[in-house]
């Protein structure tokens, strides 16, 4: 097996919170650092694929000729016997005699996948609020543009389409009477809010329509 240096390298590898590990071509890990051995045991001198995912065979997932070749590449993988998700960097190393050997950084990041399954869940949750409230809801930015509709409002202005109607300037064809929307302006810079507003609205043909509006500052 390779020599991977002195005791100063041993310790800096395994002092690192990330888990390291080598194979050779016949997928043999010849190296594994402090981090890697307390998530998979110690398998030094077995298969990578043995030991790290319990199977019997060159895992189907498996980019090692990549890697021998000469490509480097980082990508995400689920390992089921642990029910984590790893962040793999994975580069081609060269012995002294050249032999080509596989180099693989094992970062966890199941926490942050979670975390990003959770806004996902979150967001999708308040689209479908969104989209599927009785009231007329919408998105605009403080320059007078609509960023965002729901079906309820298209309906209640008579517009048939999302895009035709974000389309339009709010204080002109949104607001009866435009002063109105100066005042709605000076009322939310003031207190970050607005509630039950009585204003008149105008459909797509130009008839009035009151309405009671709530609104809130959100800052990105």
């Amino acid at each position: 097996m390779m020599d991977y240096g002195s005791e100063m390298v041993k310790a800096i590898l395994d002092a690192l919170e990330d888990g390291i590990y080598i194979i050779n071509q016949d997928y043999i890990l010849e190296f594994m650092n402090r981090a890697m051995v307390e998530e998979f045991g110690e398998g030094t001198g077995g298969k990578c694929y043995n030991v790290i995912n319990e199977f019997e065979e060159v895992c189907p997932w498996c980019k090692a000729q990549q890697v021998f070749a000469g490509e480097r590449l980082r990508w995400e993988h689920y390992v089921p016997v642990r029910d984590k998700t790893y962040e793999l960097t994975e580069v081609p190393l060269r012995d002294g005699d050249r032999t080509a050997l596989k180099l693989t950084i094992c970062r966890d990041i199941t926490l942050r996948k979670l975390r990003e399954e959770k806004i996902r869940a979150t967001q999708e949750d308040y689209r479908r609020l969104f989209e599927n409230a009785r009231s007329g809801l919408y998105v605009s930015s403080k320059e007078g543009r609509f960023l965002n509709a729901n079906k309820a409002l298209l309906d209640m202005l008579g517009y048939e389409s999302k895009e035709e109607f974000l389309g339009i300037d709010i204080a002109r064809d949104l607001y009866l009477d435009p002063e109105d929307r100066i005042k709605f302006m000076e009322m939310i810079e003031k207190d970050g809010y607005v509630i039950d507003y009585e204003v008149n609205f105008k459909r797509k043909d130009g008839t009035p329509i009151p309405v009671l509006l709530t609104s809130h500052v959100r800052y990105d």
